[in-house]
């Protein structure tokens, strides 16, 4: 999903308390037209006011910029609401870039309905992801991060200008955050390392120089792709726990794309098949996604990756 309606984790690794407050600054600066009045929504708690405050963050972008500020507020709320699993992942990501690339589809109130809920369904998917992937789910409450985001449409804010609470609120929160990302990072480097250190000796596992490892399924014929190669491949990807995460055979088209586009594990392990061969790839993080995989994947930073790959054809030497 486009990166600018989704800013949950970006706030909260990426900056600091003092950041946040620049922020606020800066989207009312943007939008000297915009006045927040109070809000009567009651906040109990320190995880109720983080939860909170996260949901008023996440509605700054729908107010202060020109483009996304076009879509319904409401229909946002309904789809932030609703279940991601409700809602074709493809199709809402293919709908809101026709929004931000057609100013003619930016006029028909009908699109910008349904682009709208696909935006809310969108960000609660990676609200639950993001934090779901830091094990931190437990940090937040969905209520209140529903309550300030609607309060941040309506221009509501329980904090109004007391920077200095939302700045503890989200310093306690990154430390928090800091903690649990360690840990997840540390085991998942941990359990790749255990899994390539024993799986080289298993028979009929090979292992490059770079670490990559893997096995021939299926024996092919002719010549090998180059680096730079457009190639036709079906594959599935799964985890170390053998949760498929990415199949070219369950969504029943195989995949067309040049090997210098591609992870590093695989620019390198295609090179080594010829068509009409099938491997088994074993890619550690460093030649994978290592700390930044697309939070909408399933796929943990610093996860070891395992590929069945398929080599249909070669397009393009």
């Amino acid at each position: 999903m486009t990166r600018g309606i989704s800013i949950i984790i970006g706030l909260i690794l990426m900056s600091c308390g003092d950041d946040i407050a620049q922020s606020s600054k800066k989207v009312k600066t943007i939008a000297n037209d915009i006045i927040y009045s109070s809000s009567d929504v009651s906040l109990n708690s320190e995880l109720d006011s983080i939860s909170y405050v996260l949901g008023f963050e996440m509605s700054k972008p729908f107010i202060s910029d020109s483009i996304f500020s076009l879509l319904e507020k409401e229909e946002i709320l309904i789809g932030f609401q609703d279940s991601t699993s409700n809602m074709a992942l493809d199709s809402c990501e293919m709908k809101i870039q026709s929004f931000l690339s057609s100013s003619d589809l930016r006029k028909n109130k009908s699109f910008l309905k349904e682009c709208a809920a696909c935006v809310g369904s969108l960000n609660r998917m990676e609200f639950y992801n993001n934090f779901g992937s830091l094990n931190a789910l437990d940090l937040v409450d969905f209520k209140y991060t529903y309550l300030g985001l609607k309060d941040g449409f309506n221009l509501k804010d329980v904090f109004l200008d007391d920077t200095n609470s939302v700045n503890i609120l989200f310093a306690s929160l990154k430390s928090e955050i800091g903690i649990r990302y360690n840990v997840t990072i540390e085991q998942f480097q941990r359990e790749g390392r255990e899994f390539l250190k024993e799986n080289k000796n298993k028979k009929g596992v090979q292992q490059t120089p770079s670490g990559l490892q893997y096995k021939v399924l299926k024996k092919g014929k002719g010549k090998n792709p180059s680096a730079g190669a457009q190639v036709k491949v079906n594959y599935k990807g799964t985890l170390l726990s053998g949760e498929t995460f990415d199949s070219s055979y369950d969504r029943g088209q195989a995949s067309e794309f040049f090997l210098n586009q591609v992870i590093p594990g695989w620019t390198e392990g295609i090179q080594l098949m010829k068509a009409g061969s099938k491997f088994k790839f074993y890619i550690p993080h460093e030649l994978a996604y290592g700390a930044n995989p697309d939070p909408r994947s399933g796929i943990k930073p610093y996860s070891l990756l395992i590929f069945e790959v398929e080599l249909l054809e070669i397009l393009s030497p």
